[in-house]
Parts: C-alpha cells; sequence; structure tokens
C-alpha cells in the first residue's frame, strides 16, 4: 500500500525496413482515402541521432527510439539497447556493452559503439551485418541493407545492391539514412542526394498506370512535378518514399504515387521519420504529428510533449521528455514486452504494476468484488495499491480510483496533482501542483486530516506521513504506537506503514519510528536509497541496489531476493520490487498478490 510516492518510495508487395528518427505530430486530417490499388511495401529505416548527454540522467529512462518493420529497439541513458517484437530473424536479440545510437531495419538491427564501431545482428542474407572496419558518426539499417558515415564524413554502404542502393557517391556528408531499396544523404552544404530505386519514375508510373494514362508524356510530366526539392535541408528521412526537413523547419516529401503519403503539414518542425505507409514528425513545440495511412493506428499520435518519433512498419514510437517510450499502431510487434515497467506497488491484498508505455496492470484479489484489480484503459503516471482500493495519476495530473467506496475513498478530488498515495486505512492523498495536500476516505483517526503547508511529497498508510518542502516530516491519524511523532531533522523522503513509519535523510541514514513487535523499526546497519514501510516488515533498496527486509516474516514477505533494484514496495503481507531490467519481483508465499501473472512476467 505504501506505494511509490514522490520522495523515492517504493511504490508491414515488398519487404521494407523500417524508420529510425523521425518526430510526428498530431493534426486534424481529412479522413484518408482507401490505401491505392498498388501495394505499399512497409518501412525503411532512417538513422537514431546520436543521444545528448543530460545531467545525472536516470539509465534506465530512454534516450531514443528506433522502430522497425515488425520491432523495436530503444537506448537507454546507461547505454544499454533493449528490443523486442518479431525476432524471427534474432533482429531483437541484441548484444551486451553500451552503445550511442540505434538503428532497426527490416528483419535486422545496428547499432554504434562508443568507440564508433558498427555491430549489427538479425537477418544476414544480403550481407546487410557485415559491417566495414573502422569508426562511424552514425548508422541506418534499411530493408536489406545498411549505410553508415565514417569520422571523415564520408558516406559507405554495405549489403543488397540490387538496385545501386549501396553505390554511395563521394563527398563529405552529415547524415545517411537507409530505406527500402535507395539511399539518401545530406552534404555538408545541405544538399539531399539520394541513390538507388528511382522513387520518382516508380511512383510517376503507378500514378499514371492508375489514371490509365501509362504513357511516357505522363511518366516524364509527373516525375518533374514530385521531383526532390531544391534547397538546403537541415535532415532527411527514407523509406518507400522519402521526406526532409527544410533550413526553416518546412517538411517536403516525394517518391510515393499517393498524394496522402507526401502532402506533409504545414508548420515548423524539429524532425521527420519515414516509413512505407505512414509518417510522423517532431514540431518545434515538441508535440508530434502523423500522416499516411491510418489502417492500424499507426497516425494517431498521442498528446503530450516528445523528444524524438519513429515511424515503422505499422506502428509508430516516441520519447517523452521525461524519457518514457510511448508507442501505437499496429501492436503485435510495437508494443513493450511484459517485463518492462517504470514502478510495482503493494497493496493489502492486490499489486499493481505501471508499464513503461504507461498502462496499469493489477493482480491478486479482487475479493468482495470491489474491483481494485480491474484496471481502466488509458496511461498513466503512476500507480498505488492500497486497501482494496487502487488510484493512479492520469497523464493530465487527474486522480483516478477504482475499488473500495464505503467511505467515499473512490471518489478523488478534481484538479491537477503530481502524485497519489493509498494508505491501508480506506484513505487516500494526493500531491497538488501547488505543493498542497489533499486526503479523502476514511478519517477514523484523522487520518485525512492534512496539516496546512506546502510539501514534497505524501505516503500514506494505517496513518498518513509527507514530507515539507523545508525536508521535515509531518504525520497524522492513529498514534497507538507512536506512528506520528515523527522525529526532527531534515529527510529525503518517507514511508508510512501500517502502524510504524521510516524516513530517509540525505545522507542514506534510515530512521524508523512506531510499532517494533516485530522488529520492523530495527534497521540494519548501512546506507540506503529507499525504504518501504509495510503491514508488521519494512524493506529498503541499499546504496548497492540490493534489497533487504526485516520484520515481521510469517509468509516470507522479509526474505527479498538477490539482485540490484530500482525500487521497492512492502504491502501488507507480501513485497514487491523493480529488478534493474525493468522486470517485477513478488514475495510472500500463499499470497495471491504476489504471484504475478505470466503475462507480465
Amino acid at each position: 500500500f505504501p506505494l511509490k510516492v514522490a520522495g523515492g518510495v517504493a511504490g508491414g508487395a515488398v519487404a521494407v525496413a523500417a524508420i529510425v528518427v523521425a518526430v510526428v505530430l498530431t493534426l486534424p486530417r481529412d479522413p484518408e482515402p482507401e490505401p491505392p490499388v498498388v501495394a505499399v511495401p512497409p518501412p525503411a529505416a532512417t538513422v537514431a541521432p546520436t543521444p545528448v548527454a543530460t545531467p545525472t540522467p536516470d539509465p534506465d529512462r530512454a534516450i531514443t527510439v528506433s522502430a522497425g518493420l515488425q520491432h523495436t529497439c530503444v537506448l537507454r541513458a546507461s547505454g544499454e539497447v533493449v528490443c523486442w517484437g518479431n525476432n524471427d530473424a534474432g533482429q531483437t536479440d541484441a548484444p551486451d556493452g553500451t552503445f550511442r545510437s540505434i538503428s532497426a531495419g527490416s528483419t535486422h538491427t545496428c547499432v554504434l559503439r562508443a568507440s564508433g564501431e558498427v555491430v549489427c545482428w538479425g537477418n544476414n542474407d544480403a550481407g546487410q551485418l557485415d559491417a566495414p572496419a573502422g569508426a562511424f558518426r552514425s548508422v541506418s539499417a534499411g530493408m536489406t541493407h545498411t549505410c553508415a558515415l565514417r569520422e571523415s564524413g564520408e558516406a559507405v554502404c554495405w549489403g543488397d545492391n540490387g538496385e545501386g542502393q549501396t553505390d554511395a557517391p563521394a563527398g563529405i556528408f552529415r547524415s545517411v539514412v537507409a530505406g527500402a531499396e535507395h539511399t539518401c544523404a545530406v552534404r555538408e552544404s545541405g544538399e539531399a542526394v539520394c541513390w538507388g530505386r528511382d522513387i520518382l519514375t516508380t511512383a510517376a508510373e503507378e500514378r499514371c498506370g492508375a489514371s490509365g494514362q501509362a504513357n511516357q508524356e505522363c511518366i516524364d510530366g509527373l516525375r518533374a512535378e514530385m521531383a526532390m526539392p531544391a534547397g538546403p535541408v537541415r535532415s532527411i528521412s527514407a523509406g518507400v518514399y522519402a521526406c526532409a526537413v527544410r533550413e526553416s523547419g518546412e517538411i517536403v516529401c516525394w517518391g510515393h504515387a499517393h498524394p496522402n503519403l507526401t502532402d506533409a503539414p504545414a508548420g515548423v518542425f524539429r524532425s521527420v521519420s519515414t516509413s512505407g505507409d505512414h509518417s510522423c514528425a517532431l514540431q518545434e513545440s515538441g508535440e508530434v504529428v502523423c500522416w499516411g495511412f491510418n489502417q492500424f493506428g499507426q497516425t494517431d499520435a498521442p498528446a503530450g510533449m516528445f523528444r524524438s518519433v519513429n515511424a515503422g512498419g505499422r506502428h509508430s514510437c516516441a520519447v517523452r521528455e521525461s524519457g518514457e517510450v510511448f508507442c501505437w499502431g499496429g501492436q503485435e510487434f510495437g508494443k513493450f514486452p511484459a517485463g518492462m515497467f517504470r514502478s510495482v506497488t503493494a497493496g493489502v491484498t492486490h499489486s499493481c504494476a505501471l508499464s513503461a508505455s504507461g498502462e496499469v496492470a493489477c493482480w491478486g484479489s479482487n475479493e468482495y468484488e470491489f474491483g481494485q484489480t480491474i484496471s481502466p484503459a488509458g496511461t498513466f503516471q503512476s500507480v498505488s495499491a492500497g486497501g482494496l482500493l487502487t488510484c493512479a495519476l492520469q497523464e493530465s495530473g487527474e486522480v483516478v480510483c477504482w475499488g473500495r467506496n464505503e467511505f467515499g475513498q473512490r471518489d478523488a478530488p478534481t484538479g491537477a496533482f503530481t502524485s497519489v498515495s493509498v494508505g491501508a486505512a480506506s484513505h487516500a492523498c494526493a500531491l497538488r501542483d501547488s505543493g498542497q495536500l489533499v486526503c479523502w476516505g476514511n478519517n477514523e483517526f484523522g487520518q485525512r486530516d492534512a496539516p496546512a503547508g506546502t510539501f514534497r511529497s505524501v505516503s500514506a498508510g494505517g496513518h498518513t506521513c509527507a514530507l515539507r518542502e523545508s525536508g521535515e516530516i509531518a504525520c497524522w491519524g492513529d498514534n497507538e504506537f507512536g506512528q506520528t511523532d515523527a522525529p526532527a531533522g531534515t529527510f529525503a523522503s518517507v514511508s508510512a506503514g501500517s502502524a510504524h513509519a521510516c524516513a530517509l535523510r540525505e545522507s542514506g541514514e534510515l530512521v524508523c519510528w512506531g510499532n517494533n513487535e516485530f522488529g520492523q523499526t530495527d534497521v540494519p546497519a548501512g546506507s540506503f536509497q529507499s525504504v518501504s514501510a509495510g503491514g508488521i516488515h519494512t524493506c529498503a533498496i541499499r546504496q548497492s541496489g540490493e534489497g533487504v527486509c526485516w520484520g515481521g516474516n510469517e509468509r516470507g514477505q522479509a526474505e527479498a531476493p538477490t539482485g540490484r533494484f530500482r525500487s521497492i514496495s512492502a504491502g501488507l503481507i507480501h513485497t514487491c520490487a523493480l529488478r534493474e531490467s525493468g522486470d517485477i519481483a513478488c514475495w510472500g508465499t500463499e499470497t495471491a498478490a504476489a504471484r504475478v501473472p505470466p503475462d507480465l512476467r
């Protein structure tokens, strides 16, 4: 129940490749026409930009995402690469190590090591994995070929060359992108140049044929009309067709028979990503907009601010400013895999977890049919499981609760909040943007009588504790065991259990107080990074990442497994934690809440 609270407490005729980096927007458009008679191949790859370092990044946050034909890969701040989706050619079997950039193609994937070496894995039927030696700036995996930019700025390509797509011209380039059967690059002057399959002639022939005018005059006329625009560009993306961002921020697209794909939206953009049947771009504002065919929902970009976007085969993915990855469209291969979670929370008789895509999944007992494990659709920022009640913070900042409601504990107040915590005593509390606290539900012991002032975080257990802006702790509610008698001093976080509480000092020292019948306040020696007070036990994560629990252990709830963890949440008689890999681990025998469903493992 003490959940993760703000402060650190637990809580797609031709198979084509995918495009790697493009940013998308979401503007209302006229309903898209039915797909043309001519089959539209899937996507081709673009290159993921070299990530820009940020101060003290969370190592598990995503830096960039690359959506392939039927698989997706993410580069984390730690340099680790994680891939998921179709793995029929081994394209998701990422190697160990740290990397600078990632590019998911049709059925293969390539990365750039910190040393500049290119490493590729997956399908190699055309030699697309056989990267040349040397140091490179960037790499782009296409359908059946791969291209990279040397440190000198020269472009080199390898793999399938049936259309001349690997015959890179001489010169110095800023960037290079491998598409389906063609390749595009931007010279140092800003000039865009493409080689390989003549996508303009192909598009003109298809459009003229569809109109019953399959003659050379029609083809030549349309080819000139659809030609690659002149003038310098900032960046370029090659799929089955191509798009570029001009120096002005305007997007121009060319090389496809269907105008629904090449009619780019107006506006100023940072980047664009082109696939086989849709494109996405990132506006200067950080919003994403997508266009093209939408038979799988691949152009239904979500609202919010993003740092990058990438159009894949039947899906699209983007990285939020917060470092979280969000994918939409055909989800059979674009969805985050089970075992990729942001947080987990242990309640009284149930547990919940927040997936990397923001969805909530709950399991355990649903006794009395209150529905505490039946989570609503949508995406959320955080979730908290308590006593027969669950609450989650929506992307908008609003709180939504489900489960038991005899004290009105399901009736969350309106407004925007930054965190929410559900207690074991049929109440919940949330922190407004202003720093003020609001509590609701049962008030038998005064547990919802929040004091005045501004706070950093709140934790609801059998009583309630919160961390003031000053770092001091305030606790209120049932005080039978002195659990609201918070110690003096300043702290980094606080967690309220059933009848005891614990707090973490800035130094890493832990302090616990209240009921100690089972030794739940007997803190072991050492320095810690987070703590969670449960029913009659307490758990914490050491500075090393190791989990440790103490106190009541009649159900094995204090027997923490080995390994390194990001967060930990002590429930009534079970415990759950999030491993560094993003997997969930729960323990506490004979407890449904501790049995993680197979589809979440």
